[in-house]
């Protein structure tokens, strides 16, 4: 018989929390968090990788996105816009058949499975040695000057240190700006988020047959019935058999846990009661259909900082390109500030829009830099900018030009170095050999979110 362990008695004693080191620090795992990580280690820089959620993704994992939007412009012929660690995702995700293309209001989307992301993030950050802490709130930062030297973060496991020469802050919060004491911004309107739903046991073949006025129709018709909210808004079939993606929910985001728990919750019984409206109006379909997935909170806009650099509304619309520009999109201004529908500004084929690396730095720190959603953009800017293709760009500039700038600070970065060394996110236009493959122009879906 085999020996079984015996108890042995303990107790919480005073000891010295663990420290983590590293050149640099990033604090936040989506899509901005997960690039700065990569691409920093790619680099040949040691990197630790804080977060707050249970496990690596943010909210492309946690709020079970499943499509990445902002990566192509808005010609025919998809021509993508971001790359550098993308590359590697967009060409695993294909061949495995773990991600789809469609078109999208003159653009193209790109459809994901939620465990690919993660499975894919995770082998990534064995690989290149990167030291993840999921599970980890940053409670404060040690601040000496203009640099932050460290952050105090606690974990389920008690308290940590985590020491690094440079951080980037990609938790879509500012949470470093903030903790650090400095002036930051927030929008004077709400802004809502989204709960995202996967289901599961749809007939896509009919569904790919609805065109997106089918679904708005009968949730402005029997809305008010099943208790819902919001009254239109897109149904992605996913590359996975039988699997649809629902964003057709709105749900307030406040700064604060219980509220936001509260949301979720209310954001999970929207979901519900859309499954029940469509299971009553659109069986052919959905008869046999139920929820495979819960998205979490998904937030779309909070804090953001204060740079020498404000995107404006009009830099978007008139497609300014400035002398440190680091990424470029043409996703369209995507605002949700209505519970019951969201507004578009979409551009035509020849548009494009940037991002300014001032707009990154935070004025009164040297060594942080943000990527993601909460740069220095007006709310109605932000609401094309935030989306997870510029976030990938953000994060593969933000991991460059904390590489550059080892020794000195942010705000006096040698841009045109900077620029060069992520030059296919400003310049590259080739169309990726595989498109054709994969990208139809064909059915409902065709003409728009």
């Amino acid at each position: 018989m085999s020996q079984f362990p015996k108890l042995r008695t303990i107790r919480l004693k005073n000891q010295s929390a663990p420290i983590y080191k590293a050149d640099i620090c990033v604090v936040g795992s989506g899509a901005a968090g997960l690039s700065a990580a990569l691409e920093a280690a790619l680099l040949g820089e040691s990197v630790v990788l804080v977060d707050a959620a249970p496990q690596i993704g943010g909210q492309a994992v946690g709020s079970a996105l499943s499509t990445i939007c902002g990566l192509f412009s808005n010609a025919t012929a998809p021509t993508r816009l971001t790359h550098g660690v993308m590359d590697d995702m967009f060409e695993t995700f294909l061949a495995n058949g773990d991600a789809t293309l469609h078109r999208v209001r003159g653009t193209y989307i790109f459809d994901y499975m939620v465990n690919s992301w993660m499975r894919w993030a995770e082998d990534k950050i064995v690989s290149l040695g990167i030291n993840p802490i999921p599970g980890a709130i940053v409670r404060a930062v040690e601040k000496k000057a203009g640099n932050i030297e460290g952050l105090f973060i606690t974990t389920r496991f008690g308290d940590a240190t985590v020491e690094a020469n440079r951080f980037i802050d990609a938790s879509g919060d500012a949470v470093l700006p903030w903790l650090a004491g400095l002036d930051l911004q927030e929008s004077d309107r709400n802004v809502l988020g989204s709960v995202m739903a996967v289901l599961e046991n749809v007939d896509t073949e009919v569904c790919r047959q609805y065109p997106r006025s089918l679904y708005h129709d009968i949730i402005r018709k029997h809305g008010n019935e099943f208790g819902l909210v919001r009254f239109e808004g897109p149904v992605f079939v996913l590359p996975k058999e039988g699997s649809v993606l629902l964003n057709l929910t709105h749900i307030e985001t406040p700064m604060e846990a219980s509220g936001l728990a509260l949301a979720c919750i209310d954001g999970h019984r929207q979901v519900d009661s859309l499954l029940k409206l469509f299971k009553r109006e659109l069986p052919e379909a959905y008869k046999e259909s139920r929820v495979a997935l819960y998205g979490g909170a998904g937030i779309r806009q909070s804090r953001t900082i204060i740079s020498q650099t404000h995107v404006t509304l009009d830099d978007i619309i008139n497609g300014t390109q400035p002398s440190d520009a680091i990424a470029r999109t043409t996703w369209p201004i995507e605002f949700h500030g209505d519970m019951a529908e969201a507004s578009w500004t979409v551009f035509d084929e020849s548009h494009m829009h940037y991002i300014p690396f001032g707009a990154m730095v935070p004025v009164g720190l040297d060594n942080v830099v943000v990527a993601g959603r909460c740069i220095d953009a007006a709310p109605a800017a932000l609401a094309s900018l935030r989306v997870m293709g510029p976030c990938f760009a953000m994060g593969r500039a933000a991991a460059a030009a904390a590489h550059l700038t080892r020794n000195g600070s942010l705000h006096q970065i040698d841009i045109l170095s900077l620029q060069e060394s992520i030059g296919d996110n400003l310049h590259k236009n080739s169309v990726d050999s595989w498109s054709n493959n994969f990208v139809k122009e064909t059915g409902p879906e065709a003409n728009g979110i």
